[in-house]
């Protein structure tokens, strides 16, 4: 090196560090103080299914060798790419070379993530071994390498048993921690070598202060001589955008002994700029350690100056409140499965994320691969900090289990404790067995010991015992109501009292009010800060486009690639056999009216969350389609938005929105309906116009109101008038337009409605007959008018008989509905308004009434985080309804939750859906995707004997009197049945 090249170098030092300039001539250093080679590419690879690879010593190069069924496999991946469906063994090799000049050096071998077990040999000797499948690890090879000189590497793995009942190295079925986006088995992320001097930098932590602009670093030295060493510690502050520019800068003279020593350093950084989505401003750390006048070794990272805790009932990021917009992501890709396919599908997602105003992504049971995290911290997207620790009952319970899930979260959380983007770990979810939920507490500790600056929440979802979160520097927790809910299609009036009242109300008060069905209330204790980890909908994605792309890009043996030609080819069928698929004989626009419903519920949910003041925030389940939640994404699995599901809830994230309801949504004429507008705002305060319009289906403008407003911070209430309809008769939407005094729009919002006048529900000609074990039906029939008797065996096969309830609660009406039966058989009509018993849970179902007169399953069809479409064929049944296609928002009270599945006849109301699960095993959500497609009738008439009957599960009697389209469906019924007994 020339006189002029060191006199520059220590002018560079100088100025970069702050240092005393070395004399010229005694600075020694290399090229690069710190060398990294990637062992990524081609490996061969002998996949060894009955185990016999380490007896028969395939970890020696020359019996690897002369194997005959080695192949080639690219690192990284998973090895089901390559092996459909493969689990168990298999061990890998690379060649490669290291330069000469490494000799003498440090040389640290690292693994980003292998799947499960690693056994590593380096040139013939054992080198070590891991058990974990998403976390890094690392070995000091340098003993055993061979500079300028072939080396070989092998590494045995065991991966994953999820499938196959079959036990490798004492790993069995399910036990291991795992993710359920695919086996991913295998050497599945990135492989390098490290080669430093004897003095490297084995750990830093930055541990960032807003409070007074300062950054505290952690460093592990390891002086990996026999000798103890004097080096020169090096720190340096930059701007990540302009490196040349030094902001802060520190340097000390350590005593290294040999092993690790540590050392803690606070640096001031002058006019900080702190990291948020809005200005996700990055800093990088440079820590070099140099001894004799050589460089050692030189590490960088990059780091944020942020805060991210609760106060007050309210999030807080740097100081300020900011209310969460989250949106739920399992990280599976198309064609490479667990590892993204690209940077540029990365780079997609998250702009897309934040194009639909979210600001947080919650990563699901499996941290994000590196390359995820740097575009995170870039992009400006705060990030949950996750483990693959366990996924909803799984791994099965083992001995092994609490050491494994320890060496996941301090291992995960070592590796990711620097990113800007996590701003909290997330330890568990949704706990229910002793061995997990024993570990709560330890684990939340464990958290806080190796990084005491961040958001821990002990338990997404609370199911364990009520949510903690240990705010930074705490290691006492607080209780906080977390939630998961998935309300269904349909976010009607008592849905929408469900979402505004949790953490405010207690089940016991939202059942006083009337609220039936499921409520957000696990654990759940009102006034809590409350914040909805989980809510959504979902949706088929466009089969058609994403079977395309499968046929172009994809990998033929991969679960994707599978399922989404399964699940089409299955809609297609069930759309035949049902009989419906005259309605959609294009399954695009089966889906594409999916994807309408979906941002149809996800913007009206979303909306009365945000009209909660006890809500502190929400997570959309889910960000991306894919495996066994394939209806829940926003983006289908290629990354394209699914139209109005992605619109629908990009426009009630808007910082600023209003809110319409219209109580009741369907309406009688003469009861009238009132308006409500709420104001959501996130922004300034504004004055301005609000404009409320009432328009026909024709544009016409029925009723109009203006009225100047502020609108605050928070929730406001802008108006709540009641709305005159006796004049009123059919569709109309209620348009809110909020305006800046200066007459910019800034929010719009419409809300549809129906009204019904009494010629619509008029009473038809003719007596029924009546079977009410219940008393649901009579009360009604009698107050609007229909006349009726009493079932009974006198009735003959001119009077149909409608049943209200099918239950029995005597040996008398058991006998009734036996002789129903017998009257059916013999030619009679007889119409059961709630056909099949009551509720059964989500799942398999179960076997529906026996007092029916035909055998039927009974299935849930309500949706939860995929989509349930319930169509509807035109039919007397349904005059002055819309039909035609999927029951949309008038039906909203009536539409069945469960549906009658085996029944053969007229189908005139369908359910379809496919299984969450492959065939209800649990086990196989990992891999195999969602499960079969099935339909189901809502309504059928069914062919019984000489008679039929008519079976419904929709949602008639309770809503009798409430909602004049159950009015109208029942007289219609009436109406069609009469006329069908008199000929």
């Amino acid at each position: 090196m020339t006189r002029t090249r060191l006199l520059e170098l220590a002018a560079w030092l100088t100025v970069a560090f702050q240092l005393p300039a070395f004399p010229a001539g005694s600075l020694e250093r290399p090229a690069s103080a710190r060398e990294v080679m990637s062992l990524d590419g081609q490996w061969d690879i002998l996949f060894d299914p009955t185990n016999q690879g380490r007896d028969a010593g395939w970890n020696r190069d020359d019996i690897f060798e002369a194997q005959p069924t080695r192949r080639t496999i690219t690192v990284p991946s998973c090895w089901e790419l390559v092996e459909k469906d493969y689990e168990g063994v298999a061990f890998y090799r690379r060649k490669f070379r290291v330069p000469a000049s490494w000799a003498g050096r440090v040389v640290r071998l690292h693994f980003d993530a292998v799947n499960f077990r690693a056994e590593v040999w380096l040139n013939g000797t054992a080198v070590g071994c891991h058990d974990g499948g998403f976390t890094p690890f690392e070995f000091r090879v340098d003993d055993l390498l061979r500079p300028g000189q072939q080396n070989t590497l092998i590494v045995r793995v065991v991966g994953p048993i999820l499938l196959q009942n079959k036990r490798v190295d004492g790993l069995g079925p399910m036990e291991t921690p795992q993710w359920r986006g695919a086996i991913t088995g295998g050497i599945w992320q990135s492989v390098r070598l490290i080669a430093t001097g004897d003095v490297y930098v084995k750990d830093v932590f930055i541990e960032p202060r807003i409070n007074n602009n300062t950054a505290i670093f952690h460093i592990d030295l390891d002086n990996g001589s026999e000798k103890a060493r004097k080096a020169m510690l090096q720190i340096a502050i930059r701007p990540a955008n302009d490196p040349a520019k030094v902001v802060s800068s520190i340097t000390k003279q350590v005593e290294l002994p040999p092993g690790i020593s540590h050392f803690d350093y606070t640096l001031s950084i002058p006019n900080a700029k702190y990291w948020s989505p809005d200005y996700p401003y990055l800093y990088r750390a440079d820590v070099r350690v140099i001894y004799n006048g050589v460089e050692s070794d030189h590490w960088n990272t990059r780091f944020g100056m942020r805060e991210f805790t609760i106060r007050d009932g309210r999030f807080y990021l740097n100081g300020r409140p900011i209310y969460l917009k989250a949106a739920f992501f399992e990280g599976l890709y198309p064609t490479r499965l667990a590892y993204p396919d690209s940077r540029r599908m990365v780079v997609r997602e998250i702009a897309l994320a934040k194009a639909a105003g979210f600001n947080m992504i919650r990563p699901w049971r499996k941290p994000p691969v590196p390359m995820w995290l740097d575009i995170a911290d870039e992009m400006g997207v705060m990030t949950v900090g996750s483990f693959a620790i366990e996924c909803m009952g799984y791994p099965v319970e083992t001995a092994h289990l609490p050491k494994w899930v320890e060496n996941e979260i301090r291992e995960t959380i070592l590796r990711d404790r620097n990113r800007a983007c996590v701003v909290q770990w997330e330890l568990f979810n949704e706990l229910k067995r002793p061995v997990l939920k024993r570990l709560l507490r330890p684990m939340a500790l464990l958290a806080r010991r190796l990084d005491p600056t961040r958001l821990i929440v002990d338990e997404s979802g609370g199911w364990a015992r009520g949510a903690r979160a240990y705010l930074p520097y705490q290691r006492e927790p607080i209780r906080f109501n977390d939630i998961h809910f998935y309300p269904g299609q349909h976010i009607n009036d008592e849905v929408y009292k469900k979402l505004v009242f949790a953490g405010r109300k207690s089940a016991k008060e939202m059942r006083q009010l009337g609220l039936r069905g499921p409520l957000p209330s696990r654990n759940v204790v009102p006034g809590r800060m409350t914040y909805f980890s989980e809510l959504g909908y979902g949706s088929l994605p466009d089969l058609v486009d994403c079977n395309e792309r499968f046929a172009k890009y994809g990998n033929p043996i991969a679960p994707p690639t599978i399922y989404h030609q399964r699940l089409a080819e299955q809609h297609r069928r069930v759309l035949k056999e049902s009989g419906f698929s005259a309605l959609y004989p294009d399954l695009r626009k089966f889906c594409l009216d999916q994807q309408r419903i979906h941002g149809r519920a996800n913007q009206r949910m979303i909306e009365a969350v945000r009209c909660n003041p006890q809500v502190a925030g929400y997570c959309i389940h889910a960000l991306v389609a894919g495996d066994w939640i394939l209806g829940a994404g926003l983006l289908d699995l290629w990354r394209n938005p699914k139209s109005y599901a992605y619109e629908g809830t990009k426009a009630a994230n808007r910082p600023r929105i209003v809110v319409v309801r219209v109580r009741p949504r369907n309406v009688y004429a003469k009861r009238g309906t009132t308006i409500e507008i709420t104001g959501v705002n996130e922004l300034e305060a504004i004055r301005g116009q609000l404009k409320v319009m009432v328009m026909d289906d024709t544009g016409a403008i029925v009723w109009e109101k203006k009225l100047a407003v502020q609108l605050g911070s928070g929730i406001t209430p802008l108006l709540k008038e009641k709305l005159k309809t006796e004049r009123l008769r059919g569709p109309y939407v209620v348009r809110a337009e909020l305006s800046r005094e200066d007459g910019v729009l800034v929010a719009s919002n419409e809300f549809r409605f129906d009204v019904f006048g009494p010629e619509q529900l008029a009473v038809p000609k003719g007596c029924i007959a009546v079977l009410d074990p219940t008393h649901d039906l009579k009360p009604f029939l009698r107050r609007i008018g229909v006349p009726y008797v009493e079932y009974g065996k006198a009735i003959g096969p001119k009077l149909p008989v409608f049943v209200a309830r099918t239950v029995a609660h005597t040996p008398a009406q058991r006998r009734l509905f036996k002789d129903l039966a017998e009257f059916i058989r013999k030619g009679g009509t007889a119409v059961y308004l709630q056909a099949g018993g009551p509720q059964v849970p989500w799942g398999r179902g179960g076997e529906a009434s026996p007092l029916l007169p035909v055998h039927a399953w009974l299935k849930r069809a309500r949706g939860y985080w995929t989509c349930i479409p319930h169509l509807v064929k035109e039919h007397p049944i349904f005059k002055g309804l819309p039909t035609g296609g999927m029951m949309g928002p008038i039906y909203e009270n009536v539409c069945a939750d469960s549906t009658l599945v085996g029944i053969q006849g007229e189908i005139i109301v369908c359910s379809i859906g496919f299984d969450w699960f492959p065939n209800y095993d649990r086990s196989k959500r990992h891999y195999y995707g969602p499960g079969d497609a099935w339909w189901g009738a809502d309504l059928a008439i069914v062919p019984f004997g000489r008679g039929r009957c008519i079976l419904s599960r929709l949602r008639l009697v309770e809503n009798l009197g409430r909602d004049p389209v159950a009015d109208k469906i029942l007289l219609n019924l009436i109406a069609w049945t009469h006329q069908l007994t008199q000929r």
